[in-house]
């Protein structure tokens, strides 16, 4: 059943040839006869779950862990060298499509080139069959979407790090002379070993590309208003529009701009000031304010001028902080132990605490 509701879904069979399969009690057989497909193309149905699975030579792959608009990843072991790996496989309905199969390599071969512990690592991009796949490293985490769920959120403090680590990432991409142009939580994973690792390079394109329609690629909810518009070439600051996104969305559980449809949300990213409504019901600091407004300020100019320049400020927050955080647990300390030489009494210890 699970099967027919793909093989529908991906309109190889009609709802109506697999309504009457099923009630053959031999779909396969009914489906042949029918001439619907053959035992073969039946079979690799089956091994393939309807054409979403890769069945490949040099991977053993197993469990999907991940699904976007362009393809499907699955953890997977290289069988040359044990490894294991994350698999991108392109969806089988875009891979006739020429635009869509050199975005996908050229994101395979991005991630190849790029070294930075903030950026997942690419492996092998190949094609074997029908499918076109790209292996990478494998990294244990959860995608910070995930995190999130439906109204959740971080910290204050752990939000600002994961802008930091983030950052890095686009500073690097910003060296490339490159824009990632879809900066969001659900393209952050996030890991215990590396912190935040962004991933997903699909939408990467160089700075100051030709204004047109396809700047406006990305996700509605987080883009500058400069990519909303798709007017106009784009640079670093629209990510750092983006990264700012994120920030609201991690530190608050909630999304900076809401609307019914795409387009209101776009109309919002344009003509809309972002609200502290939600950050001072929260009770979050004000220089997270200062730095979401620095960072989703409408006019570029406005904005963090690089990614180096938004770690510093951050990073500086940070350490006074840990630096306050740090005097604060030393006069606790000293005054604990000017309270324990108080706490001789009869009475404390048949209370069984000392005073706070």
């Amino acid at each position: 059943m699970k099967l027919l509701a793909v093989l529908v879904h991906r309109g190889l069979v009609s709802a109506d040839m697999a309504k009457k399969a099923l009630e053959s009690g031999a779909p396969s057989n009914f489906l042949v006869r029918s001439g619907v497909c053959t035992a073969a193309q039946w079979e690799q149905w089956q091994r393939t779950e309807g054409g979403t699975r890769p069945v490949l030579t040099r991977y053993d792959v197993r469990e999907q862990i991940g699904e976007g608009g362009v393809g499907r990843v699955f953890a997977a072991v290289d069988k040359v060298d044990n490894r294991e790996v994350a698999l991108k496989v392109m969806r089988a309905e875009l891979a006739a499509d020429p635009v869509q199969v050199e975005r996908f390599i050229k994101e395979a071969r991005l991630l190849q080139e790029l070294d930075h512990p903030h950026l997942v690592k690419g492996y092998r991009v190949a094609k074997e069959g029908d499918a076109i796949f790209f292996a990478m490293e494998k990294l244990p985490g959860r995608c910070l979407q995930d995190v999130l769920g439906d109204g959740g959120r971080l910290d204050e403090e752990s939000a600002l790090q994961v802008v930091v680590e983030v950052a890095g990432a686009l500073d690097a991409l910003h060296a490339r002379g490159l824009v990632h142009r879809d900066v969001k939580p659900g393209n952050v994973l996030w890991s215990e070993e590396r912190g935040a690792v962004l991933i997903d390079l699909g939408f990467a394109v160089a700075r100051d590309a030709a204004a047109g329609g396809e700047t406006t690629a990305g996700t509605v909810h987080y883009i500058a208003p400069e990519q909303a518009r798709g007017t106009e070439p784009l640079d670093v600051r629209a990510d750092i529009y983006a990264l700012g996104a994120t920030l609201y969305h991690l530190a608050t559980g909630s999304l900076p701009f809401q609307g019914h449809t795409g387009e209101e949300v776009l109309a919002k990213q344009v003509l809309e000031s972002l609200s502290g409504e939600r950050i001072r019901k929260l009770n979050l600091s004000p220089q997270l304010h200062y730095f979401l407004e620095k960072m989703m300020a409408k006019d570029p100019g406005m904005r963090f001028q690089d990614p180096k320049h938004l770690q510093r400020e951050i990073e500086s927050f940070l350490q006074q902080r840990q630096a306050q955080r740090e005097l604060e647990e030393q006069q606790n300390k000293s005054r604990k132990k000017l309270g324990d030489n108080r706490r001789t009494s009869m009475f404390d210890r048949r209370r069984g605490r000392g005073r706070r």
